[in-house]
């Protein structure tokens, strides 16, 4: 069968859709069918190993009907097949016009935001699982199927070689934003580690440099003055140097799913639409730090975080070690069974997972998994607007704080639902008396004054010989109600734990209450 993808790249948009084609298009070869590429240009790629052709396309001046008739006057004389489409300027009139000559379309759709005429989309985003979040109106193609899961995530089925020295007993941090895209923050970011004094001399830092890649020469200049900087730039094969890798910092695009497959820990970015997921999909594939790629100009915060994680490696690197989603490198071979199967798949969902829920409260320690579910439900609005600050707090700043926090925090989960957080920190020591910071905020609506009853009067048994010390804003009457039935006492307003209290929290004492309780 003769297999036509119609694919671009450029500095702009890199060479993410241009990989993946030509990963599927290896395993398709090995299966005796005939592969061609089509491009906006002749094809300067030294990775693609197939026949290439350019539609003389320019980008200022795109006309999906005129390509169509460009691609399929070419095609024609090949003759008929199957055309696969990775182009986000391609859609309806492309397809429809196509599917005229050529017995079938399948279309990649990252962005699910425009009609489409396809017999096949893929979209393996993992924002669709364990929940389709997929609109499948978009498709006008009736009968169509959809491949809507990441484990249709395309990734090299290449065997791992060794392309790489990596020296022994060092830590490698490793980053790469992309076959395109600025390096002037990732220079800055090294150059601000390389100078912090808190870090081993045996930190070592690779910098990924893409073809399209801006600003190499400030990487190629920070390895010939520094020893502890070094930079790769041979080709498409990451697998050795990501599996090597100690921590990844970069782009989520197919980075997601290498560094999961690999089990390297991450700090990922989102840089462009297409890699729009969120980080509780991410963290069924084992990845818990996702950020704005503007959040790469915080050299400073970023700098630190890098710094926290290796200081914390052993306790990171637990987090990707048993995914709920496990990702595999079959994905290529999984896509081309589905449309040369001979049965037609109709179910356009996927399966939940479904846990067993226990039935009486529980209470556990909060883990590190939590980390991004806590600030999630810290920043509802609900637990604002009664808060010390009001204000949403930063996600970078929440990941910093998490990993030097000596705060011990617990959760309250009733019919496997998480129904709140409360916690305790020692604040104080005067005379020998130490002084227990108590508090907690709700996951949702449905928390109850009988949760935060149960939790606060187990908390009181937690530590002995402590005294318990406690504020609420002045508006949550809830909490003010509650406090005399757990034994909280208000603080008379000269006791000499005010101030300290309000220094280490920044508080304006007269929209507060101060509450202490004996254990």
């Amino acid at each position: 069968m003769n297999i036509f993808f119609r694919t671009n790249f450029s500095n702009k948009i890199g060479i993410g859709h241009t990989i993946r084609c030509n990963r599927l298009a290896l395993e398709l070869s090995k299966n005796n069918h005939n592969c061609y590429f089509f491009f906006d240009k002749p094809n300067s790629l030294k990775f693609i190993n197939f026949r290439s052709f350019n539609l003389n396309t320019k980008l200022s001046d795109f006309n999906e009907l005129k390509d169509a008739q460009n691609f399929c006057e070419i095609t024609r004389k090949i003759g008929t097949g199957y055309v696969v489409v990775d182009d986000y300027r391609i859609g309806y009139k492309w397809e429809k016009f196509v599917s005229k000559f050529h017995k079938k379309v399948i279309t990649f759709d990252d962005l699910n935001d425009k009609e489409h005429y396809s017999d096949y989309l893929i979209n393996y985003n993992p924002k669709n699982f364990p929940n389709v979040k997929y609109n499948f109106k978009f498709n006008k193609k009736k009968s169509s199927e959809f491949l809507i899961h990441p484990k249709y995530n395309i990734i090299s089925r290449e065997k791992i070689i060794k392309n790489y020295n990596f020296e022994d007993k060092k830590f490698y941090v490793t980053f790469y934003i992309g076959g395109g895209g600025d390096l002037t923050f990732i220079s800055k970011i090294i150059m601000n580690l390389v100078k912090n004094g808190k870090l081993n001399r045996n930190i070592k830092f690779l910098v990924i440099l893409g073809v399209f890649s801006e600003n190499k020469e400030k990487i190629k200049i920070l390895s010939r003055k520094y020893k502890s900087v070094s930079f790769y730039d041979k080709g498409d094969n990451l697998y050795y140097i990501i599996k090597k890798t100690n921590l990844f910092v970069g782009t989520s695009g197919t980075a997601i799913f290498e560094t999961a497959y690999l089990k390297t820990p991450t700090i990922l970015f989102k840089k462009s639409v297409n890699q729009d997921t969120n980080i509780f999909s991410l963290e069924n594939l084992g990845h818990f730090m996702f950020l704005d790629i503007n959040k790469m100009r915080m050299i400073e915060k970023i700098s630190n975080l890098i710094v926290l994680l290796i200081k914390n490696y052993k306790r990171f690197k637990k987090l990707n070690n048993n995914p709920i989603v496990k990702i595999d490198n079959n994905g290529s071979t999984r896509i081309m069974k589905r449309i040369f199967s001979k049965k037609h798949h109709i179910n356009k969902n996927i399966d939940n997972n479904k846990y067993p829920s226990n039935k009486i409260l529980k209470i556990q320690k909060v883990t590190d998994k939590d980390i991004n579910h806590y600030l999630h439900c810290r920043n509802l609005n609900l637990n604002r607007k009664t808060s010390s600050h009001n204000k949403k707090i930063d996600l970078l700043d929440h990941y910093i704080w998490w990993f030097n926090t000596k705060r011990n925090s617990y959760i309250l989960i009733e019919n496997g639902k998480k129904i709140l957080y409360f916690y305790d920190e020692e604040i104080l020591a005067i005379h020998k008396k130490k002084y227990f910071l108590s508090g907690w905020f709700a996951c949702d609506k449905d928390c109850t004054i009988k949760h935060i009853l149960f939790v606060l009067n187990w908390q009181r048994h937690l530590k002995k010989n402590v005294l318990w010390i406690s504020f609420v804003n002045k508006n949550n009457q809830l909490a003010i109600k509650y406090s005399k039935y757990v034994g909280w006492k208000i603080l008379d307003k000269k006791n000499k734990i005010i101030p300290s209290i309000k220094r280490k929290f920044n508080l304006d004492t007269n929209n507060f209450v101060f509450y202490e309780r004996e254990s």
